[in-house]
């Protein structure tokens, strides 16, 4: 199945969560995935936008669904982060909190790819095609970068 990734620059976090609501709002149930990927000076962010219908059936189920490529990432580059209540674990302790949302027709998972990645040895490229590489083997997803579409942009304007 063919989906879309979207590379974009946000100076903040609210700025990512905004654009990820944003373009869910504007998807059809037909829609192709998105992923749409985020970098800030500190931290990386992702946000998996997909058709309730690719989604699995129970929502409880949808965190780990849309983390799990997150964390085979963190692992390709030895850092041992682990799928827990709610978000990514790290020895421990959670370092990132998933954001679960229905909207629309879409399913959103949204969460950072903080601190201990910008430790890895590893360049943001590296690890960006790290995780979208785990995105399409979890999924069967093949991707196409992409821009958003005029539609989608004007949600944006509207919103």
């Amino acid at each position: 199945m063919m989906a879309r990734w979207i590379r974009q620059c946000f100076p903040a976090a609210l700025d990512f969560e905004e654009a990820a609501l944003r373009l869910a709002v504007a998807q059809s149930r037909e829609a192709s995935p998105i992923v749409l990927w985020g970098e800030s000076a500190t931290e990386y962010r992702f946000a998996l936008i997909a058709p309730t219908r690719l989604a699995p059936g129970r929502r409880s189920r949808w965190a780990h669904w849309g983390l799990a490529p997150a964390v085979a990432a963190y692992r390709r580059f030895g850092i041992p982060a682990c799928l827990g209540e709610s978000g990514i674990w790290l020895h421990g302790r959670r370092i990132a909190e998933c954001l679960v949302e229905a909207v629309g027709e879409c399913a959103l998972v949204a969460s950072p790819l903080p601190a201990p990645l910008k430790c890895a040895a590893a360049s943001p490229r590296d690890f960006e095609e790290a995780f979208r590489l785990r995105v399409e083997a979890q999924h069967g997803w093949t991707f196409d970068h992409s821009w958003p579409s005029q539609r989608e942009l004007l949600h944006f304007a509207v919103a």
